[in-house]
């Protein structure tokens, strides 16, 4: 299981508000002074998310203690593939078919880009559908020590 530290936010009688930051991996690499990623992710910031949490042990925590996240790798990896993969492959598999097709350049990039698009529409309807599942969203874990 993944875990995140997080600080909470709000209490409330059957959940929590927590706040969780989004850092870069550059933050703990040796590297970090001499790359161009670095200055490319401080562009951006850490900002942090806001998660709504079920506090189903009923923990007894307070708003500006920090609790520790979780989530089933199984998840990530799958949400990944969701948001990531599927929208590639209507590209490729529409590219390719385009050229099958013997149709011009342009009408393959366009129908590429509509796949593309296409792909990202899908990935979304299968995105909401895995956020019903609760085995898709963090749960709170323990209070950090």
């Amino acid at each position: 299981m993944l875990e995140e530290i997080a600080e909470v936010v709000e209490v409330h009688s059957d959940f929590i508000l927590v706040s969780s930051s989004r850092l870069s991996a550059c933050n703990a690499c040796q590297a970090s002074a001499n790359c161009g990623q670095r200055s490319l992710a401080g562009l951006f910031g850490n900002k942090s998310i806001l998660f709504k949490l079920e506090n189903p042990e009923r923990l007894s925590v307070a708003v500006g203690q920090f609790v520790v996240l979780g989530l089933h790798e199984h998840a990530l990896l799958k949400s990944s593939v969701v948001m990531y993969l599927i929208p590639l492959l209507f590209l490729i598999i529409s590219a390719v078919a385009a050229t099958l097709l013997n149709l011009s350049e342009g009408l393959i990039i366009v129908s590429g880009l509509a796949a593309l698009l296409l792909g990202f529409v899908v990935a979304r309807k299968l995105s909401v559908k895995l956020l019903s599942n609760p085995n898709y969203t963090p749960r709170l874990l323990r209070i950090a020590q």
